[in-house]
Parts: C-alpha cells; sequence; structure tokens
C-alpha cells in the first residue's frame, strides 16, 4: 500500500468534482495558455519542447556531456569525490522553459506546478539503476529549515514527492530534517558548500525504523554540486538506509 507524506488536496477531489471545477475554472498551461482539463497545466505541446537529459551523461552526478560516448563513465568533477549516493539522475537540464517551470513553482509560489514536476521526475525514473529503488524502496524529500518553511509556507521538495508518490505507487515519509538555516549556496565553490552544509542535517526519530535496510529515493528539485544530496545521503547512510539514488527535476 503506497504512503503518501500527506495527500495533496487536489487529491483528495473527486474525478467528478474536478470536472466541474474544470468547467468553472478552467485549468490552463502555464507555458501557452492552451486550455486544458482534468487539473493539467502543461500541455503536451510543451512538455514535448522541454529539455530532457539524455545520454551521454556522467553515471555519479547525471551531468550531460555531448559527443558519442557509448559506454557509461565518470566525469572529471566526479574523479577524485567519495559521494555516500550510489547515482544522481535529473529529468531536464537547467535551462528554458523547464527552469521557468521550477523558478514560478518555488519562488512565485504556484504550488500548482508540483503534480507537473512531479510527472517530470517521474521521466527520470525509467532509468534502469532505478528499477531496484521502485520495487521496495522509499521516497525521501530534502527538507527545509523551520523559518526557512515558515516564510516560503511550503516545501518544493515535499510537494513535488507528494505528486511523485501518487503517480508512482511510491511509499514516501519526511525522514530528515534540517538542523539549521544555511547560507544561500549559489555562489559557493564545491569546497565552501560542502563546510556550509556540515552536520545541518538529522533523521526524524520516528521514521528511523522506516529507513533500515530500505533502498532511498532521494529527492529534490535540483541538483547541482550534489553537495545537498551527499550531506543527506550520509545522514540517511548512517541512520540504515542500504542504498541512497538522487532525484531532481534540474540538473544544474
Amino acid at each position: 500500500m503506497t504512503h503518501v507524506i500527506l495527500p495533496p488536496p487536489f487529491d483528495r477531489v473527486k474525478p467528478l468534482t474536478n470536472r466541474f471545477l474544470d468547467f468553472i475554472y478552467p485549468a490552463t498551461c502555464h507555458l501557452c495558455q492552451r486550455s486544458l482539463t482534468q487539473g493539467r497545466h502543461l500541455c503536451d505541446p510543451c512538455t514535448d519542447t522541454l529539455h530532457l537529459i539524455t545520454p551521454p551523461f556522467c553515471s555519479q552526478c547525471g551531468e550531460s556531456y555531448d559527443g558519442k560516448i557509448h559506454a557509461d563513465f565518470i566525469c572529471p568533477n566526479c574523479h577524485d569525490l567519495d559521494f555516500s549516493f550510489d547515482f544522481a539522475k535529473a529529468a531536464l537540464h537547467s535551462d528554458g522553459e523547464g527552469r521557468a517551470l521550477v523558478h514560478d513553482f518555488k519562488y512565485r509560489r504556484q504550488i500548482h506546478l508540483a503534480r507537473e514536476l512531479g510527472r517530470l521526475a517521474a521521466i527520470a525514473l525509467d532509468d534502469p539503476r532505478f528499477h531496484p529503488y521502485l520495487n521496495d524502496g522509499i521516497l525521501i524529500p530534502v527538507p527545509l529549515y523551520r523559518l526557512r518553511l515558515r516564510k516560503r509556507k511550503f516545501n518544493q521538495s515535499e510537494e513535488i514527492a507528494k505528486c511523485l508518490a501518487k503517480n508512482r505507487q511510491l511509499t514516501a515519509v519526511n525522514a530528515l530534517k534540517r538542523n539549521r538555516n544555511t547560507q544561500t549556496q549559489t555562489r559557493f565553490s564545491r569546497a565552501k558548500r560542502l563546510a556550509n552544509l556540515s552536520g545541518a542535517f538529522d533523521i526524524t526519530p520516528r521514521f528511523k525504523a522506516r529507513i533500515q535496510d530500505k533502498r532511498v529515493i532521494l529527492l529534490d528539485d535540483v541538483f547541482t554540486t550534489g553537495s545537498t544530496a551527499n550531506e543527506c545521503a550520509q545522514v540517511l547512510v548512517k541512520n540504515g538506509a542500504s542504498h541512497v539514488a538522487v532525484l531532481t527535476v534540474l540538473r544544474g
């Protein structure tokens, strides 16, 4: 049985009510304003224009590369790093309309986009390396610090996780907590990012038993250097997770 963190409001509405709301308040595509139904906010033509990540890409961090590379490879940025997660995979490049979708969702509080971003994240789950995680794994979103959560009103990773869990019949729990409010890492080097995040995360005690010997899919909206994902993965493995793989919507 699928256990979702908290069912989002639109998942508690019956299909008949959805059709009624579509009639009274017509949904539109967030990118082209095409009229849509069934609570959708991204049309198929606009979905097809998004910049999906396709091979070749680094088998560790998921960074995309040009050229004809037919075998698995580790990129130069990952060669000297020892990550606590097995691999990271994103659905989209962090550019164009994909980046705009995440930006509007995250910073303009367009929370209705969570369902579309969950659908996009699900594309990356088609990577065969995720198959063992889908059989008996658990989905865990990267947490926000309580003060930032209070200011933003929602955790973007948790909202995406809710929708992805329902879409792919996964168990999703808030098994991680953030201990302190770290500085924004946008302009930090990799080394400074790692130092900034040291000790920033911990396990939520009541969920510790849920992750024992489990494969964990760690979910975030964007993967950049992997410092946040690695810090979370360290905590999860230390507290009993057997393996951690990272799933994001965007690869920065």
